[in-house]
């Protein structure tokens, strides 16, 4: 969590109290995911907070929900080949929500200066690959994965087959589980995974949390755009909201994704 953000977990309380600040406010989030019940006590600082404050919790959250669903797929006898390590996805289109987008960006700020000018070096030479080539048309999401995947273009955030954010990965990438084996993931050999549909997709939270803090359309960034696309847009980085009112969104629209979602069955994507 970053030192000056007005929202943590209950596990990250002391944290909070130990800047000064003691009005803060418990929001609960209880909600069911596929028959099991997923609960979180949030503490929030009575101070502005930006799109990019609340994406820790939210990412937090996303690991849980997959937890639970890896664990009902491997009960039901299959395998599940996602893991740290697994960069076997890492060519694919990863949308950004953009309470991401500026999180990453600020992210990258608080990296060693070598590491951030090499991730930074990464997403704009990708950056420019993507515009040279963008189809002219508009395209529904399938075709742009399938037009981006043909790019062949490994994730900027990837080295040597490891990926240096893995513990800040973005949650479109959290959420990307198959069934199968790593190897049916590769470009060239996509037939025979199973892609699974996460019930609450925390990718898409997050783009309608910003959609209504804005009052805008919901939005995505492809990752190797996120940081110039950061750049541009920092006054909206920038602004603010009462942190409580941030979270409280976030924790209906996650209610109310959830008491939508099915809680029989694992669906395919």
């Amino acid at each position: 969590m970053m030192s000056n953000s007005p929202i943590a977990t209950s596990t990250e309380s002391e944290e909070i109290r130990d800047n000064g600040d003691k009005e803060i406010k418990v929001i609960e989030l209880e909600f069911e995911i596929l028959g099991r019940i997923l609960r979180y006590t949030i503490e929030v600082k009575n101070k502005p907070g930006k799109l990019a404050d609340i994406v820790p919790i939210a990412r937090s959250i996303s690991s849980k929900i997959v937890a639970v669903v890896k664990d009902i797929l491997c009960e039901d006898g299959q395998t599940v080949p996602c893991c740290k390590g697994c960069s076997a996805c890492c060519y694919y289109l990863a949308p950004l929500s953009i309470p991401e987008v500026f999180r990453f960006s600020e992210e990258l700020l608080s990296m060693p200066a070598d590491t951030g000018k090499e991730i930074l070096e990464s997403c704009l030479g990708s950056a420019r690959k993507i515009l040279d080539n963008m189809p002219v048309d508009s395209y529904e999401l399938s075709c742009l994965s399938n037009w981006y995947a043909g790019l062949k273009l490994a994730c900027p955030f990837l080295s040597d087959g490891f990926c240096m954010i893995y513990k800040n990965r973005p949650t479109a990438c959290r959420e990307n589980i198959v069934t199968g084996s790593a190897q049916m993931c590769k470009i060239e050999g996509q037939n025979g995974k199973q892609a699974i549909k996460m019930p609450v997709s925390i990718t898409e939270a997050l783009a309608r949390l910003a959609a209504e803090l804005e009052q805008s359309s919901v939005e995505a960034v492809m990752l190797p755009l996120a940081l110039p696309w950061a750049e541009e847009n920092r006054h909206r980085g920038d602004q603010t909201w009462p942190a409580p009112l941030i979270v409280e969104k976030f924790v209906n629209i996650l209610k109310e994704m959830a008491s939508k979602s099915s809680v029989a069955v694992v669906a395919p994507a």
